[in-house]
């Protein structure tokens, strides 16, 4: 990790303690501090939390980018030493499980994780931390599954957050899950079964660089339902198939609950709470290969409908090498904090 003002720390959460995947307890939480960081400074530090995206832990926003790139911490403190934005606490979680990833939502297969990071992380912040200690001055930002997380947790907790940003979050779920099914069933096909897959993939020394494309897709799925329709019976898996591992056919009770938490009809359940928000801001790539952009014009289009304010953005990419978009993505959620 790069950043003098970089600090990790070992967290012990009650919240996610014997939690039913058996993942531990203890996790290493990250925080950046500005260079001018003062326990004494008159004015509180504004703090955003990061959400990695699926099987990412926070910490992975702070690695070295290369020759051609520059370390976020190295960045950030860049623009705050130049004056170009304000000095903020930024904290990454981890929220990763045995399967990939906890979604951020809280489950009775995974464990609590959205309590865990808006709940016992932000008062863990607050205790430490010269803070406002105060919902406007805290946002949440995130890509991928940990924008699907901003996005949620703005939704759903808005007396904990006041900013929200969303980089291709996980969305349209009829277009994200469906549409690989028919890769999905192939590989499960070859592997003998649900149970024999996970067993193979975890078994896997690197899954991430070793296995196929199609291989890891079908990992990112199957971890959806433990986090979707949690079902702490089924081995292993922890959750129950929103389709037929024979046919493609979608299971309906199953299926229904994946749609529940999907953002686009959380939207119209939530007006209230995004109306409160001081700051949403929603961008993707325009060759997302998952067709989260298009995702996130449908969210902006209904956003726009029901009066809420949004800003909107486009970029030429994919749905990865976003990583020089982030201190763009934080600078104007300070602004936007600031002048609402």
């Amino acid at each position: 990790m790069s950043g003098a003002y970089v600090r990790v720390f070992e967290h012990d959460s009650d919240v996610l303690r014997d939690n039913p995947m058996g993942d531990p307890h203890a996790r290493r939480v990250p925080v950046y501090l500005p260079p001018d960081y003062s326990s004494r400074r008159k004015e509180p530090y504004p703090v955003i939390f990061m959400l990695a995206g699926w099987p990412g832990r926070g910490a992975s926003y702070l690695g070295d980018p290369g020759a051609f790139g520059t370390p976020l911490a190295d960045r950030l403190d860049q623009l705050i030493a130049g004056r170009q934005m304000p000095g903020v606490i930024l904290v990454f979680p981890d929220c990763s499980t045995r399967l990939g990833g906890s979604q951020y939502v809280n489950s009775t297969a995974n464990g609590p994780y959205m309590d865990y990071v808006c709940d016992e992380l932000v008062e863990w912040v607050d205790s430490r931390f010269h803070t406002h200690r105060s919902r406007d001055h805290r946002g949440v930002l995130g890509h991928s599954s940990g924008g699907f997380g901003a996005l949620v947790s703005g939704m759903l907790r808005p007396e904990r957050f006041g900013a929200i940003c969303s980089s291709a979050g996980d969305c349209w779920f009829e277009n994200l899950f469906l549409a690989p099914l028919p890769s999905v069933i192939r590989v499960l096909d070859r592997a003998g079964g649900v149970e024999a897959f996970i067993q193979r993939f975890l078994a896997c020394p690197n899954p991430m660089g070793m296995l196929s494309r199609d291989e890891v897709v079908t990992m990112l799925t199957l971890s959806m339902c433990p986090c979707y329709s949690p079902n702490p019976q089924v081995p292993l898996l922890r959750g129950d198939l929103f389709f037929d591992p024979e046919t493609g056919e979608t299971v309906p009770d199953a299926w229904r609950r994946f749609l529940q938490w999907d953002p686009l009809r959380m939207v119209e359940r939530h007006v209230t709470a995004l109306k409160s928000l001081r700051w949403i801001h929603l961008e993707a790539g325009t060759e997302d290969e998952f067709g989260l952009h298009l995702g996130q014009r449908q969210i902006a289009r209904r956003l726009a409908t029901l009066g809420i304010r949004c800003v909107f953005d486009e970029y030429h990419g994919k749905h990865g090498g976003h990583g020089y978009r982030i201190p763009e993505r934080i600078r104007r959620m300070l602004a936007g904090m600031q002048a609402s």
